[in-house]
């Protein structure tokens, strides 16, 4: 960002960003690539308002650009309480109050996170508060569980007055809890007192099927609005209590297991890459390299051999072997592009949805998937052997016995070594950490 755009934001100088536009009339249209906080992030973080306004006239899309935080600028408005801003935005893009910043959250969620009363007022609607986060939550939860009574207070108020607050004040998240649940659950007194009102309809017997044990001063409140408390969890709610712990517990493996595989897949993908390249780089400039001129040999190993320009020498002295060579060499270009298509059409279809219906498929894409990678290292294995023999004028046999077997013997011993020598280093840390 041009430091002198920069400066008249921090500051809220408008006769400085007017000169900038007339200077250079694309300045604001450039500066979305060229920074993360535009001119217009700045100003409505610091509550520049007039400056914000001039900024949207002239470019009204950067009102839709998130910072590297994810956060739009009616976001940061909405969370330092700038309603100046908030309320000029929207009446230049009324859109702009459904916009979510990178966690899913819309404004009015994120005026009740910080408890910005004012700007509730100038963002609440009917469809911004019954829009949802990615865990189920509606603008009543957010306030709930951020223990913002000031913000729930305001935000019944407004419900009230839309005749929307018997759905609001009764909508359960992702988890089956209602605002009762995360304000018993917080052991928040005073917004129980609040949401059992005599303004709300909230219904007081909800919080009891989950077998809460409220503290003594919630336990009244509860009965007094009519509510059944229970001193104790009976066996069913336990059994409940249990089963969702373990379903807990699965979800978080299984998206454990997801996030291995991809990375697995990512992994396989760069590998096959790696090795169509070195291939195709093999098959044009074989090991030994190509003749560069015209000529005969008369070696008397290899009598009456011509050869021309650009051809393989080893293809010339040693056909077989270089044949051999070739043929892998072939197997391991071929299997890296057919692992990447493999990759590509799965990826395909787990974006369009057609692997989720059907596991058995994702199953045999994998096995396919994995099959080819090892029909790809092993063959690279052995080409890597013959490729050697032909270049080193030995046999495989002999590259076999003196090389690789040394070098496998190595690969053992280091991690042999490895197994016994770090249990014994975290066993010496973990004594002398005591």
């Amino acid at each position: 960002m041009d430091p002198r755009l920069f400066n008249a934001a921090f500051t809220g100088d408008v006769n400085v960003l007017l000169g900038l536009i007339q200077e250079d009339p694309l300045i604001l249209h450039t500066v979305t690539v060229t920074t993360s906080n535009t001119p217009l992030h700045v100003a409505a973080l610091l509550g520049h308002a007039e400056f914000a306004m001039v900024a949207m006239q002239n470019h009204p899309g950067l009102a839709d650009e998130l910072n590297q935080q994810g956060f739009s600028p009616i976001h940061l408005a909405s969370a330092k309480g700038h309603w100046e801003i908030v309320r000029g935005t929207l009446v230049s893009r009324p859109d702009l109050a459904f916009i979510k910043d990178e966690d899913g959250k819309n404004p009015l969620h994120t005026a009740a996170t910080k408890g910005r009363s004012q700007v509730l007022r100038e963002v609440f609607s009917i469809e911004s508060a019954q829009e949802l986060t990615p865990k189920g939550e509606n603008v009543f939860h957010v306030a709930v569980k951020h223990n913002q009574f000031k913000a729930l207070e305001t935000l019944i108020q407004l419900a009230c007055e839309n005749q929307v607050l018997d759905e609001l004040v009764n909508a359960k998240d992702e988890d089956g809890n209602t605002l009762l649940h995360l304000a018993c659950a917080a052991k928040n007194s005073k917004i129980v007192k609040l949401l059992v009102s005599v303004q709300t309809t909230v219904e007081v017997n909800a919080v009891n099927s989950e077998g809460s044990n409220e503290p003594g001063e919630i336990q009244e409140v509860l009965r007094s609005a009519g509510a059944q408390v229970s001193g104790s969890r009976d066996q069913a709610v336990v059994i409940n209590q249990r089963q969702q712990a373990l379903a807990g517990e699965d979800q978080s493996l299984t998206l454990r297991n997801e996030k291995y595989s991809g990375s697995l897949r990512n992994g396989i993908g760069v590998l096959a890459v790696l090795f169509s390249t070195i291939s195709f780089q093999l098959g044009i400039n074989p090991p030994g390299g190509s003749w560069e001129d015209w000529a005969s040999t008369t070696n008397h190993n290899f009598p009456n051999v011509t050869h021309t320009p650009a051809k393989s020498i080893i293809w010339e002295l040693q056909k077989r072997e270089s044949l051999t060579f070739f043929k892998l060499n072939a197997v391991c270009f071929f299997s890296s592009l057919s692992i990447l298509v493999v990759l590509a059409y799965t990826e395909f279809l787990n974006h369009s949805g057609s692997c989720a219906l059907n596991k058995n498929r994702q199953v045999y894409w994998s096995f396919l998937l994995f099959e080819l990678f090892g029909a790809l290292l092993v063959s690279a294995a052995i080409e890597f052997v013959l490729g050697m023999a032909l270049v080193t004028d030995t046999n495989v046999a002999y590259i076999s016995s003196n090389i690789c077997a040394g070098a496998w013997f190595e690969i053992v011993v280091f991690s042999v070594l490895a197994f016994l020598v770090l249990p014994f280093c975290s066993f010496v840390h973990g004594r002398l950490s005591r």
